[in-house]
């Protein structure tokens, strides 16, 4: 299914076919450019390195030839944004699913948009460079899951066949992530290795499917949360965390809606852009123009029948995702030195019901969170 991205108004390079993995920056710099290339880099701590091994540092990146980025998506976000015929390598120490493809999540004034931008020509996943928070690496993999689902879901109410191949490649990946995590419980040095491990497959996968990419319900609802949290001034966790959590969350609530009475009332759309405005700070002209069209009578007459049509197949889907799920949460939990304690209170519970209610016009996608609020099954969460 072809994805909604917005494409940046600079040229893009686009000779990278396939983006190469590395162990070490100092490797994948000699492979991008040789020595006595312009480096400008995002994020990186140890520049003195850089110029050890025989590249210049600039300021400015359009005297680059070369952009570097160390960190997460906010430091991959904005090398995209700088690089423009430049070479661009990304040494995440998280995020590592989003760190070959050309698309990635930004923020179009308080809403999160897709954006085609620049592909790596290489990667770095360095295991002594490994965010300190492992739960959080962890959930970004674990949350590839629900991903998969959605994007099921979302190719049978289009009338598409399914990519049952990238189903079963992330479900064995996350079942196998989370056996060997279990046994090395606690022996954090070899969580890090088996994750940035694990990281490379994930990023694989997403470059050949990209369209897995940030589509899921718990991705919506994240985002959301995010805009939330941000108008009322109040720290969120990291976005592995939270798509962890609301993972389980938008899973059962899938259980539980899978089995619906058909189309209740349509969905207020206007009470819902007086609701983001209100809740969440957004521009209201943003807000009308992020707020997911209505269906019309016979598309969503289709929908409910491709729904009733495949159910006994999505039921199957979730009831193997929640095994998973389950024996991936109580993993997530031990990645934490206090086995988890500390994220009974990440998330106020109270703010679930406003963000589960908007989430499908905070960030479209074709998942059956959306499909919910066009069947009128969300608009009951808003007060």
């Amino acid at each position: 299914m072809e994805l909604a991205v917005n494409k940046e108004p600079h040229k893009i390079p686009d000779t990278v076919e396939k983006t190469e993995f590395f162990d070490t920056v100092d490797e994948a710099l000699t492979f991008a450019a040789p020595q006595g290339t312009c480096v400008y880099a995002l994020g990186v701590d140890d520049t003195e390195r850089i110029l050890r091994a025989g590249y210049r540092l600039v300021n400015d990146p359009n005297d680059a030839d070369v952009v570097l980025a160390r960190g997460g998506e906010r430091e991959a976000a904005a090398a995209r944004r700088a690089c423009r015929t430049q070479k661009l390598v990304l040494a995440p120490t998280h995020a590592y699913i989003s760190c070959a493809a050309d698309i990635y999540r930004d923020a179009d004034g308080t809403f999160a948009r897709l954006v085609r931008g620049a592909k790596p020509c290489a990667a770095v996943f360095d295991e002594s460079d490994a965010d300190p928070n492992l739960a959080s690496i962890f959930g970004e993999i674990a949350a590839l899951d629900l991903c998969a689902f959605d994007m099921t879901f979302g190719a049978r109410m289009s009338g598409q066949k399914p990519n049952s191949r990238v189903e079963t490649e992330i479900a064995e990946l996350v079942s196998k992530l989370t056996a060997e995590l279990k046994a090395v419980e606690k022996d954090r040095e070899a969580s890090a290795k088996k994750l940035v491990t694990f990281g490379k497959t994930a990023a694989r996968i997403t470059e050949r499917y990209p369209e897995l990419l940030h589509r899921s319900g718990a991705t919506q609802m994240s985002e959301a949360l995010r805009m939330l949290y941000a108008a009322e001034e109040r720290p969120l966790g990291m976005r592995g965390e939270t798509e962890m959590l609301l993972s389980a969350f938008v899973t059962d609530f899938y259980i539980k809606n899978l089995n619906g009475n058909g189309m209740e009332f349509p969905p207020d759309n206007g009470r819902r852009m007086d609701a983001l405005t209100e809740y969440f700070g957004a521009d209201l002209r943003r807000a009308c123009l992020y707020t997911a069209p209505i269906y019309p009578p016979l598309k969503m007459r289709l929908c409910e029948y491709r729904r009733n049509e495949f159910k006994t197949e999505f039921a199957s889907k979730l009831a193997a995702l929640k095994t998973r799920q389950s024996a991936a949460f109580r993993v997530f939990k031990r990645l934490y030195p206090d086995d988890g304690y500390g994220i009974r209170t990440m998330i106020d519970r109270t703010d679930l019901g406003i963000c589960l209610a908007l989430a499908p016009d905070v960030f479209n996608a074709d998942t059956m969170l959306s499909f919910l609020k066009q069947a009128g099954k969300l608009d009951k969460y808003m007060v």
